[in-house]
């Protein structure tokens, strides 16, 4: 259904466009640029096919397509530069060089004469395929054309010329080969006009369209402007369920009491340092501790004492580990840490220095003898690509060595040196812990 938007705008609406108007003189520019080099290149080929029938008749063929040649490369830098302004005259000089070069040819090679201007009969419609001018520059191009060409015509078939020929059928097909090709670029030139024509209805049509849809636009913004409101709400909920969520994952992984790590976090941290030990090697420290009789102190002094022990361990494992250690509660009285990069030297003098700084706490704890504050007990194991396909073989050794250090006096720590040797039985030793 057509409506006052989409009715088919007349042609002169189309001339008066100015952006349909830049746009065919950009068409018209691309496509001047690209014959100026297909007649460059014709005419450096009919040159070099000419040296192949001799060097004379080749110097003779240079001397008409040289300039050509030179005139098509200045023509096709020129309307890159500058050609918007004078895209038509360009274009028109530039369909009128085969012309003048084959008319040259005919006038100063007789032999091919009568073959080589019947052939300039085509060039119009050439011309008319590769550089699409308006009606009134077309056939002002036309005219120009076939004078060149008439020109050329007679001073062939005239009775003095070098070039005349007794045949009088030959001027004749000459004549109606220029003709011909004269109206078929006519055609081709009008269908082009005709199918740009259409293209620019249809474009202007789009256009009115627009301008209809834009009387819409007020209501629109206002309505855009409500929903961005609404979503910039929803865009703010969001963020803030999304740092709640990440909140909950934080909490989900820390243990209540201490704010260290718990098992939760634990797995995932040791998993992924397996992995990463099992592809591109290089060692770990796992180092298990126990705090020293904790249930005495329960049971003398109350939970909450115990509570605060737990959390006054924690606040010294943070102060005595490296950058990059893992701190865990392992469960109950059980505190884990995870030593990156550490051979067995480094993992003996990092878990006494833990071992040492919770004794140096000085937290009472009277049920302790002969320390009289919280010490620990701590096993510790090397991790690497032998012991890190299977990390509870692991932490079952570093617990084997912890309940060692137990037996030998508790407030030590014990280095795991032969994984799955142990003669202390752990059951045993828990209940002496």
């Amino acid at each position: 259904m057509r409506t006052r938007a989409t009715e088919r705008p007349d042609a002169s609406a189309a001339r008066k466009d100015r952006r349909l108007r830049a746009l065919y003189r950009r068409e018209l520019q691309n496509s001047i640029h690209l014959s100026a080099w297909v007649v460059a290149a014709a005419a450096a080929i009919a040159a070099a096919w000419s040296f192949l029938a001799g060097i004379e008749l080749g110097l003779l063929s240079l001397s008409v397509t040289g300039p050509i040649i030179l005139i098509s490369i200045a023509i096709a830098g020129l309307v890159k530069l500058k050609g918007r302004h004078r895209v038509v005259e360009l274009g028109m000089i530039l369909g009128i060089l085969p012309i003048v070069a084959a008319s040259a040819a005919v006038l100063r090679a007789a032999p091919s004469a009568p073959v080589a201007l019947g052939a300039v009969g085509v060039i119009p419609l050439a011309f008319a395929v590769f550089v699409p001018l308006e009606r009134k520059p077309h056939v002002v191009w036309l005219t120009a054309a076939d004078a060149i060409y008439l020109a050329a015509l007679l001073l062939m078939i005239a009775p003095p010329s070098p070039l005349h020929s007794e045949d009088a059928s030959r001027p004749a097909a000459l004549l109606w080969a220029a003709g011909l090709g004269t109206v078929v670029s006519l055609i081709a030139n009008e269908i082009e006009l005709r199918r740009r024509g259409q293209t620019n209805g249809q474009l202007l049509a789009v256009r009115a369209l627009y301008g209809r849809m834009k009387e819409h636009e007020l209501d629109l913004r206002r309505q855009d402007e409500f929903l961005f409101m609404q979503q910039e709400t929803l865009v703010v909920q969001q963020a803030e369920l999304l740092r709640l969520n990440e909140e909950l994952e934080t909490i989900a992984r820390l243990d209540a009491l201490t704010g260290l790590g718990n098992r939760l976090r634990l797995n995932e941290d040791l998993a992924q340092l397996a992995g990463r030990i099992e592809r591109s090697g290089g060692t770990a420290g796992l180092l298990l501790m126990d705090l020293d009789r904790f249930k005495r102190l329960n049971d003398t002094t109350g939970h909450l004492a115990g509570d605060a022990a737990l959390r006054g361990v924690s606040d010294v494992l943070r102060k005595t580990s490296r950058v990059g250690d893992g701190l865990y509660r392992y469960g109950g009285e059980e505190f884990l840490v995870v030593l990156h990069d550490c051979d067995e030297t480094v993992l003996r003098s990092a878990g006494q220095r833990y071992v040492s700084a919770i004794e140096a706490a000085g937290m009472s704890h009277p049920d302790n003898p002969p320390y009289g504050v919280v010490t620990a007990s701590a096993g510790a194991v090397t991790l690497s690509q032998a012991n890190c396909v299977d990390i509870d073989v692991a932490l079952h050794d570093a617990d084997e060595a912890l309940y060692v250090a137990k037996a030998r006096g508790r407030n030590r720590l014990e280095v795991q040196t032969h994984p799955h040797q142990s003669t202390f039985s752990i059951d045993q030793q828990r209940a002496a812990s």
